[in-house]
């Protein structure tokens, strides 16, 4: 059940950076505030040589304009400082806000010997800063003391995130999706924040370039007090999860996997979805170059990402091969068929002790193949697989959508043929653009009821899901107009949906895809033209607080018994920590797809059979914890009510604060 969203206030908020250094900056809006003028953090379609509009320069010691960046096709931002005595910088100001400010951007260096710094300001100067140092390091502050970073390197580009909280005067800093210092004091003691700059310090020269500046404003629910946010975990701290994510078109190259591999085991996501690329691994007749998959399947899993293979497309190496992309046909020659076979049996015996799950083929419903066909094919492909490992995992059919009548025949005919021992999973990919639509579960439901009459034991997982983060993308739901923000929302609906009913699912994609003349959007990240990584998006770090949370020590409780006040119907997925039971409830709107506003609508709440000791509220897309006050909840037994409880179309929870770590 589901309740409509609501409409309330959200624009886009500028990205300030303070001080003795050299700044971009962009400005916010605040419900109940003046809004400044929107400055975009993406410069590309600036004049070179030209001050960005809505940017106030001070160039006496240099310049500070648009110019095309050395050895890219990018234009950014350049702040050059010509002299040590008088500095350059941008800046801006905006309407003072108390809220929560969440500021993203890229920083680059031309050279390791100058100090280059961003901040953000209030009435008192800089709050928070984020610098890199004479000493080719970046740090930041803790009030007065420095806090190192970690090391950086000239004409290199830094995916920045800085979270503000002037509530309690602290900040937490990221570096390439990374968390790298919690719960820092402010520099300046101040309630607000109203301004940003960057630059090079006065005393130094150099050159620095930033870009994508993105900024927003996040309100603070109830003016509860802010307790911190959920503390990111690595893929190998989280151990095991039923939250995966896509790594998907390796093997056509569409993704580079070296350029986000960083991102990979910060995400926290345990395992990840690859196709094996027959075509790429044999480019010559019976001739395998595995170095490419190798070194994928070796790093993942030194990161603490577990590989689940998808033994697919065909060859054209090959006569009658099959195709070797989305929508492809089986191999079908007796020449190709044999190729397949020899394949396979090599890609297991190579792999079995790294990888222990396997898919065979992908939407075979998508590219035509008769149900017949896809089944004989499933059977003798999966023969071959637990011939070399008998233990291995097998998923099919990897459907488009949820076709129940496919996986009805499929199942239908594994079971006459007695073969049914060889399905262990059942996977789907339900592109819907509303996460929450009623028929997406119902069609799963008809799926079980199907897998308990012809395959007792089979499990579910959601193979392949995500939204795109900007119109225009290719793929699925690339038509309708979507945004970073709906982005976030859409994944975390479908995340905590699957789990909340007990599947594994799987996040479609760590990356922005490149087809050939097109871009598909859904990646977790941002990429450049040449499919090096830009920035991480708010779904990555959506999905990093919710790959935090949600690992195998808690379980779903499925026929969770509440209800809510106002009567809208809401989507509520209940979960309890394995040997506590202390539990975590996540809520939200849920009755269309999701929006760019983020206003919320007070909502009282009971648990008749709710287990909490010290109920906290998060906003899972945002990681932010607040404590909820005594005084807006209460017990009685096992029923607990929560009042005034901000809901919106996105997951918040109340969790026990036993349950997180942050």
């Amino acid at each position: 059940m589901v309740t409509p969203s609501s409409t309330p206030y959200r624009k886009p908020f500028l990205f300030l950076m303070a001080g003795t250094l050299v700044g971009s900056l962009i400005s916010v809006a605040t419900a109940g505030q003046a809004t400044a003028a929107d400055v975009t953090g993406d410069f590309d379609t600036a004049a070179p040589g030209t001050t960005p509009a809505g940017w106030s320069v001070t160039e006496s010691g240099g310049d500070a304009t648009v110019q095309d960046v050395p050895g890219t096709v990018d234009r950014s931002l350049r702040l050059r400082d010509t002299s040590t005595t008088a500095p350059v910088t941008a800046s801006t100001t905006f309407g003072s806000t108390s809220s929560t400010v969440v500021a993203g951007f890229r920083l680059r260096a031309a050279q390791t010997s100058a100090t280059i710094g961003v901040h953000l300001d209030g009435s008192g100067g800089h709050s928070v800063t984020v610098a890199m140092g004479t000493d080719g390091r970046l740090y930041t502050y803790d009030a007065s003391r420095r806090i190192d970073l970690g090391v950086y390197t000239a004409d290199r580009w830094y995916d920045i995130r800085v979270v503000a909280h002037p509530s309690t005067a602290t900040a937490e800093v990221y570096v390439n999706g990374e968390r790298k210092a919690r719960r820092l004091a402010f520099r300046t003691t101040t309630k607000t924040l109203g301004s940003l700059q960057a630059g090079v310090s006065t005393a130094g020269t150099g050159t620095a370039w930033i870009d994508d500046v993105r900024t927003t404003t996040e309100s603070i629910p109830q003016n509860w007090p802010y307790l911190g946010s959920v503390a990111p975990r690595t893929a190998a701290q989280v151990g095991t999860s039923e939250l995966l994510v896509g790594a998907e078109t390796l093997d056509r190259d569409y993704t580079d996997y070296q350029a986000y591999a960083p991102y990979l085991g910060r995400l926290g996501t345990t395992g990840v979805r690859l196709q094996a690329g027959w075509a790429k691994t044999e480019k010559t007749k019976g001739v395998y170059d595995w170095a490419w998959l190798d070194r994928i399947v070796d790093d993942a899993r030194s990161r603490g990402v577990k590989p689940w293979v998808q033994l697919s497309y065909g060859n054209s190496v090959y006569d009658g091969g099959g195709g070797s992309g989305l929508g492809a046909h089986l191999p079908s020659s007796a020449e190709a068929l044999a190729g397949w076979d020899a394949w396979v049996t090599a890609m297991v015996k190579r792999y079995k002790g790294r990888v222990a799950e396997w898919e065979i083929w992908n939407e075979p419903n998508l590219a035509g193949i008769p149900v017949a066909d896809y089944t004989d094919f499933f059977i003798h492909t999966a023969t071959l697989v637990r011939a070399e490992q008998p233990k291995a995992v097998i998923y099919g059919p990897a459907e488009a959508s949820i076709d129940v009548p496919y996986t009805q025949n499929f199942l239908v005919k594994l079971s006459d043929k007695g073969k049914a021992g060889l399905l262990d999973g059942i996977s789907y990919h339900p592109y819907n653009p509303n996460p929450d639509d009623t028929w997406t579960y119902g069609q799963v439901e008809k799926i079980r009821a199907l897998i308990t009459r012809y395959a007792p034991g089979t499990v579910l997982r959601q193979g392949e899901n995500g939204a795109p983060s900007r119109p225009g993308s290719f793929g699925a739901l690339g038509d309708l107009d979507w945004t970073e923000l709906s982005q976030s929302k859409w994944v975390l609906r479908r995340v905590l949906n699957d789990l909340g009913r007990g599947i594994s699912t799987s996040v479609f994609s760590i990356s922005d895809l490149h087809y050939p003349g097109k871009v598909n959007s859904k990646g977790l990240l941002q990429t450049n033209t040449d499919k090096s990584i830009r920035y991480a998006k708010p779904s990555y770090y959506a999905v990093q607080t919710a790959a935090s949370i949600f690992d195998s020590t808690v379980k779903p409780l499925p026929g969770y018994h509440w209800n809510a006040t106002p009567d809208t119907s809401l989507t509520v997925q209940a979960f309890a920590k394995r040997g506590t039971g202390r539990q975590i409830v996540g809520v939200w709107s849920g009755a269309a797809r999701p929006s760019e506003s983020n206003a919320s609508t007070p909502t009282d709440l009971t648990f008749t059979d709710g287990d909490f000791t010290d109920p906290v509220y998060v906003d899972v897309r945002t990681g932010a914890v607040h404590d909820i006050p005594a005084a807006d909840w209460s017990v009685q037994g096992s029923t607990y009510t929560f009042e005034d409880i901000p809901v919106y179309d996105s997951p918040v929870l109340i969790a026990d604060r036993s349950t997180l770590t942050f």
